[in-house]
């Protein structure tokens, strides 16, 4: 929960300018119990898009079936106040926010522009507004994570915007290994970091490949060391060390988890390899489309990353068909529990207009949306044409034309997942019945493991999402503790993230001494790094 000051809207723009779940049982059809209902509301909006989304024909982007749907459901007329591109969205959003007018709901605003807004006295309070009108699924949905979305939302006490909420269930850093490798070199599959090491060594050492020439590496990472492909992140983890997260002390104050002594350690043993030939001595200078390249390309057999990372090394399938990749759960350095750093399980908010008479539509329109994509009734034919249309032998989403929306709990994208693994393994496509998301992978994946399609990527990210499901769950994530921004961070946090990424390839590389890091943590505290740590805890 946040804290704030009073701030004049003339301060404001001089800063600028310089999971299966129980069914709907309280949502009201109507906008406002006291709306005339011969005369519709007004809805003003701004929204962004994107040039690649498609329409049914004779629809557009202001006119289309989630608009006709708010019209016959909730007697709302929407109003396009002002459109962009997404990649112009922010920019605009911020320039109408410094003019003192925003529309009478805000779109995925970003944390910085809701803060910017309460602080202005622009949005509602919709702490009643919400306890009156959600539906018991909204809440279910907004408040799954422990309640920090809810509490990202709400400043002194109250309840300022709607989090759209994402499940980070997808975003552990997994160990990806060639298991064709593997079986070629008879060697297992890596169950420790001394085992990541061997496999690393055999794999650069053995010609894994079989083609008589020594063109193969050991273990492989960019240069930006925790991105979400060719990452050093899971490595990490199995040091209990959580790299650029915002981590809840136990004094109940947030720290910073690339200063935590535990870094070190994995520091020192990346040290090692490196100086051992078991880490490209140029990965300082490869970014994460090259180490990629090279992954997919076949001089790497054994990467940390995402649960989609075999999208791109499978692009190197044409030329490498007997290619399969096996994605573990990250390895433990010391046989203790691995936990997971993942993000926010925010990923914009939605605010209404301190004016706008009618605050309870935002609740009613979210709670339409979760009805539809997440209710009984979500697999009717009627409701699938929300959400997707077929244009020839394409299926175009359309579920992103609704005004609201937002994602699964991870304990319900969980329990979906679980779904889907068990209608493959049993090739019973009624399981999906009970599914929330990923059911699409379903086919291809089946088709692939009967030899009778191309659903290699699909199937292999089925294999990550059942590593995930059985070697994480749910309670072995360690989310972002803070999702805002603080002054001092926005200002400072690029250039400290800079210096860690420098000091940390020095290290690896030996350009410096293992004890830099103690150096490292001394200076990013002074550098900003305390008064970072400070702002966000006065903030809570």
């Amino acid at each position: 929960m946040r804290k704030i000051a009073a701030l004049s809207i003339s301060t404001v723009l001089l800063a600028l300018t310089a999971c299966s779940s129980p069914s709907n049982t309280n949502t009201q059809d109507t906008a406002s119990s006291s709306a005339d209902p011969k005369q519709p509301i007004d809805l003003r909006v701004g929204r962004y898009s994107l040039p690649t989304w498609g329409y049914p024909a004779g629809d557009d982007f202001a006119n289309n079936i989630w608009y006709r749907h708010y019209a016959d459901k909730f007697n709302l007329n929407v109003i396009h106040e002002w459109t962009a591109l997404q990649n112009e969205y922010n920019e605009k959003l911020n320039i109408v926010i410094a003019s003192g007018s925003i529309p009478d709901i805000v779109i995925e605003a970003s944390t910085n522009q809701l803060e910017t807004m309460v602080k202005a006295g622009m949005t509602a309070d919709l702490t009643d507004v919400f306890e009156e009108h959600a539906s018991d699924l909204t809440k279910e949905i907004l408040t799954g994570d422990g309640g920090l979305a809810m509490d990202s939302a709400t400043f002194d006490g109250k309840l300022m915007a709607l989090p759209y909420t994402t499940s980070v269930i997808y975003e552990p850093s997994l160990l990806w290994v060639r298991q064709d490798w593997l079986d070629k070199l008879n060697l297992p599959v890596p169950k420790t970091i001394d085992d990541v090491i061997a496999v690393a060594k055999a794999f650069k050492e053995q010609d894994p490949d079989g083609n008589g020439i020594d063109d193969t590496g050991g273990l492989a990472f960019s240069n930006w060391l925790f991105d979400g492909i060719t990452s050093t992140t899971g490595f990490f983890n199995g040091y209990h060390a959580y790299p650029q997260s915002w981590l809840k002390g136990d004094d109940g104050k947030i720290t910073y988890g690339s200063v935590q002594p535990e870094m070190k350690n994995a520091l020192a043993k990346l040290r090692e390899m490196y100086q051992a030939g078991l880490i490209d001595p140029e990965f300082g200078m490869k970014d994460t489309t090259k180490v990629t390249e090279e992954v997919s390309g076949g001089k790497y057999g054994i990467s940390y990353g995402r649960c989609w990372n075999v999208y791109m090394y499978g692009t190197g399938l044409e030329g490498q068909p007997d290619m399969v990749w096996t994605p573990l759960a990250a390895p433990s350095a010391d046989g203790e529990d691995v936990f997971a750093n993942v993000g926010t399980t925010v990923v914009s908010y939605y605010a209404v207009n301190k004016d706008y008479k009618h605050p309870e539509i935002l609740v009613q329109l979210l709670n339409d949306y979760n009805e539809m994509a997440y209710g009984p009734n979500r697999n009717d034919p009627e409701v699938k044409k929300f959400f997707a249309f077929e244009k020839g032998q394409t299926i175009v989403e359309q579920g992103h034309l609704s005004l609201a929306r937002t994602l699964t709990t991870d304990d319900a994208t969980v329990k979906s997942l679980e779904y889907l693994i068990e209608a493959i393994e049993k090739r019973d496509p009624s399981k999906l019945d009970q599914a929330l998301t990923e059911t699409g992978k379903y086919e291809p994946s089946v088709a692939y493991l009967d030899g009778k399609g191309t659903g290699y990527m699909e199937y292999h990210q089925v294999k990550a999402f059942k590593t995930i499901v059985e070697g994480y769950g749910t309670d072995h994530l360690i989310p972002q503790a803070y999702g805002g921004t603080t002054e001092t961070m926005l200002n400072k946090m690029g250039i400290l993230g800079d210096y860690e990424r420098e000091i940390f390839t020095k290290i690896i590389m030996g350009a410096e001494p293992i004890d830099a890091f103690d150096t490292f943590v001394s200076e990013w505290h002074k550098l900003g790094g305390q008064q970072i740590l400070d702002e966000i805890n006065a903030s809570l």
